[in-house]
């Protein structure tokens, strides 16, 4: 960034007090230019700050978590953000990829008896709730939806040392990701 004192006449440079100002003036040009930088962003769900995201929460109705990281904050604003008709397998298929990663699930639809199942990742569960909430609103009202947590198998658990084991306890053991 470059100083103010960069443009000004030699015999000002040297003033006490427009040194002063100068300091002043740069801290406000600054701070200018991050506000404009910020307003760019924030026409943006991707890269909106803080600030941009807690005015799409406020519009679309979104409480945060205490503990959400702008991560989180930002895959719940552009999915209820991107909530336009019509419904498809597809668009529930990308707004799972949006939400979770396409590792982040595993999906099941049983056409003939009307089944829908959804298992969430451990690494994903922060984003159960909406992955839930999602699901009712998009998928049809004929369709019994199950939305689930995928605990930890005897497979991921058995690579681990009974050293590690022995200082989880056995609800972390199942319901966090090792």
């Amino acid at each position: 960034m470059s100083n103010i004192k960069d443009y000004w006449i030699e015999q000002l440079k040297d003033i006490k007090e427009f040194d002063l100002i100068a300091s002043i003036e740069d801290k406000e040009t600054f701070d200018l230019k991050q506000n404009i930088t910020d307003l760019i962003d924030d026409q943006f769900i991707q890269t909106a700050t803080e600030k941009g995201i807690a005015r799409r929460e406020t519009m679309l109705k979104i409480t945060p978590f205490a503990n959400d990281n702008i991560e989180d904050r930002r895959f719940r604003v552009l999915s209820r953000w991107n909530d336009k008709l019509p419904y498809t397998y597809s668009v529930l298929i990308n707004r799972l990829d949006q939400l979770c990663g396409e590792d982040g699930y595993k999906i099941e639809l049983n056409n003939n008896d009307y089944i829908l199942e959804i298992g969430i990742e451990l690494t994903k569960k922060r984003m159960f709730d909406e992955v839930r909430l999602m699901t009712r609103r998009i998928c049809p009202a004929n369709i019994m939806i199950t939305v689930k947590l995928r605990y930890n198998q005897y497979l991921t658990v058995s690579k681990c040392t009974h050293l590690k084991l022995s200082l989880i306890t056995h609800k972390n053991i199942r319901e966090e990701a090792l």
